[in-house]
């Protein structure tokens, strides 16, 4: 297990790595540290969210920060960023071995002011209020950047999936880790857990039986999927109902990731921004939990599942792909290719769960 250490001090964030037998030496004052981990998906004994080895996160890798006291009327010190990020989101990449903060280097309008812009930090102020705190942490990808019909500029930090799989940063990206920690007061020491929020298929092909065996030209795809390409995949926070920092107005992170609490750490659906409503929301795969809206979604908001997902190769018979959470109503489609050859076969199972491994062996018949 992969342990690493957020140390922030004011304007700086940096993070040191230590197995879970070495001692943690005191802080200095008033020194934020957030520790977090990977938690594999269940069956695999090693994290794959980072890098296709399961050693770690990679340069580049991007997380997300929000914090959320529910149970006061008061902002207190963490939950604003004062207008310096969207729904007051703390923004941070992984960059020669540690935890720091984006800048404008990394191309994103952070602060709705149309320049490339750096991320407001969080260590840049005492929190330490005698009030519960709920922080929420999870992998991005890209930046939403759009105006809506009566002008509101919008800005969204998202998850965003990729039904081609066959690169390995689209793999990766696709994958989508979220972590919820609860602390009591104010804290300078908050451990985070990343669970595997997708879940993935490993398919193992057999082709002894064909004459030649598959080439490197040989692709997998998987046809009847929820059609989600380029989506935001958006998971259920019972605490964002709370959120006081909102921007855009109903736009947002409260009104995309706002749930009942049996569906807290849920996939709830993808993030569909609604011009003609001037709001948010999550619209739900087929399977998933209905979010706690007082709209009730149509047949047709429903994510149909028309999708084809193309996996990621790791040799000419092992794939791997990462699938949403989701009950399918039809089994979806098998399809091995490899130049003009053409085989089909059905997936047998039709339920998928976040941070599940699913082995899939499949025999290949002339």
């Amino acid at each position: 297990m992969r342990i690493r250490h957020l140390n922030i001090l004011a304007a700086l964030l940096l993070l040191t790595a230590c197995s879970s037998e070495e001692i943690v030496k005191e802080q200095e004052a008033h020194e934020f540290t957030l520790t977090s981990e990977i938690i594999p998906f269940e069956g695999e004994t090693a994290a794959t969210r980072s890098n296709l080895e399961g050693t770690g996160f990679e340069d580049g890798d991007w997380i997300r920060l929000k914090i959320i006291c529910p149970f006061v009327d008061s902002s207190e010190y963490g939950e604003s960023t004062w207008g310096n990020s969207y729904d007051a989101f703390f923004l941070l990449k992984r960059k020669g071995g540690a935890w720091t903060y984006l800048t404008a280097d990394d191309h994103c309008d952070i602060n709705g002011t149309y320049n490339y812009s750096g991320s407001p930090q969080v260590g840049s102020f005492y929190e330490a209020q005698q009030t519960p705190y709920v922080y929420m942490a999870s992998t991005w990808s890209e930046e939403k950047n759009f105006k809506t019909s009566k002008g509101t500029h919008v800005l969204q930090y998202c998850h965003v999936f990729h039904a081609d799989q066959r690169k390995p940063e689209h793999y990766k990206a696709s994958d989508l880790l979220w972590a919820q920690q609860y602390m009591q007061t104010g804290a300078w020491n908050v451990h985070l857990s990343f669970e595997h929020k997708m879940a993935c298929i490993t398919f193992e092909l057999d082709d002894a039986e064909l004459t030649e065996p598959l080439t490197n030209d040989a692709m997998l795809t998987l046809e009847g999927m929820p059609d989600i390409d380029q989506q935001e995949i958006i998971v259920g926070d019972y605490y964002a109902e709370k959120s006081k920092i909102n921007s855009a107005g109903n736009f947002n992170y409260k009104n995309k990731s706002a749930c009942n609490y049996d569906y807290n750490g849920k996939v709830i659906g993808i993030g569909v921004n609604v011009d003609a409503e001037q709001r948010s929301y999550a619209y739900p795969m087929t399977g998933n939990p209905n979010p706690a809206y007082t709209k009730t979604f149509s047949g047709s908001e429903i994510v149909p599942n028309t999708g084809t997902y193309t996996a990621y190769k790791i040799d000419n018979t092992h794939y791997r792909m990462i699938v949403p959470p989701c009950v399918l109503t039809e089994n979806a489609q098998i399809w091995i290719r490899d130049g003009e050859r053409r085989y089909k076969m059905q997936l047998t199972r039709k339920d998928f769960h976040e941070g599940e491994l699913y082995p899939v062996k499949v025999k290949i018949v002339r």
